[in-house]
């Protein structure tokens, strides 16, 4: 269990300072940030480019949402870390 604490603890660390807004959860193995466009499949999608894979919301209930499981290696999060902030930002105003 405390593998998968300190991957969502390192997650939302990253996904927090880069502005991402979520619910850090007690017993998942997956995060469920907000999207900051209502279209969260087209979201996706650029995250994507970034190389990063996670889920639209609206697969599981909750449209303008994205799903990312921490199940991976500390690296890969630390990795895509830059990838995350890189696509927010091209939405704040």
């Amino acid at each position: 269990i405390s593998v998968y604490q300190k991957r969502r603890d390192l997650l939302c660390e990253g996904l927090g300072s880069a502005g991402y807004e979520f619910v850090k959860p007690e017993g998942a193995f997956y995060l469920f940030p907000k999207t900051p466009i209502e279209d969260d499949v087209k979201f996706v999608a650029e995250l994507q480019e970034e190389n990063i894979l996670t889920v639209p919301g609206s697969g599981f209930g909750g449209p303008g949402h994205f799903r990312i499981a921490y199940c991976v290696a500390d690296s890969v999060i630390e990795k895509a870390m830059p990838g995350f902030e890189r696509v927010l930002a091209k939405y704040r105003k």
